[in-house]
Order: C-alpha cells, then structure tokens, then sequence
C-alpha cells in the first residue's frame, strides 16, 4: 500500500508515501471507494509527499468526484510549496478543499 490510514470518528485520514501518481492514486481511489459509505469526509494529508504528477491529480480528481457523488467531502492538507504550485497552475486550487493543517480541515467539517 502507497499510504497510511488512520480514522477520527467519521473522518478517515490517509498519509500518501513519496509519490502521487497513477499506481498510489488509484490505489488510495479503490480505497475510498470501499469505505466512502462509512465516512463522512476523507483528508489526504500530503506531508509525505514529494512528488505529483498530471496523473495523480486526475487520480484526485475523480476521488473528489467519487465522494461528491456520495455526498461526502474531501479535503487536502499540508501541501508543500511546490505541489501547492501545481495545484495553482492547474486551477485544481479553486475545486479542492486545501488547508494548512488536518485540524484545520476538521473545523470546516
């Protein structure tokens, strides 16, 4: 598995490792959609990542759009300068849910 996972409640946390790209998206995609009726909102914490790619982000992309459909959120958190530059330059800043920290996310829930 190319992540961590932990649960607050109705909240379930995932830690990606290094990369995020097709092979850890997907994997992290197939996850969330087993437990997406368990959940209320999902937070990929991204301070272990140190690489995204285009396709990790349609990856994420259609993990948002999963949850959307399910009415659920999804949140980001603790994006590195640079990954926080590929989400700005793609626009992607302006769809997802981004926050500094995971206690940030959670008081938005």
């Amino acid at each position: 598995m190319a992540f961590y996972k932990e649960r607050d409640g109705k909240i379930e946390i995932l830690f990606p490792v290094s990369d995020v790209d097709a092979v850890n998206g997907s994997e992290m995609k197939d996850y969330i959609s087993k437990i997406a009726d368990e959940v209320s909102a999902v937070i990929i914490n991204f301070s272990r990542v140190t690489y995204l790619n285009s396709s990790g982000l349609r990856e994420l992309i259609q993990i948002l759009k999963l949850l959307q459909d399910k009415g659920k959120k999804l949140y980001i958190t603790f994006l590195s300068d640079s990954i926080k530059k590929i989400f700005a330059n793609t626009n992607l800043i302006k769809i997802f849910s981004i926050y500094p920290t995971d206690e940030d996310a959670k008081r938005a829930i």
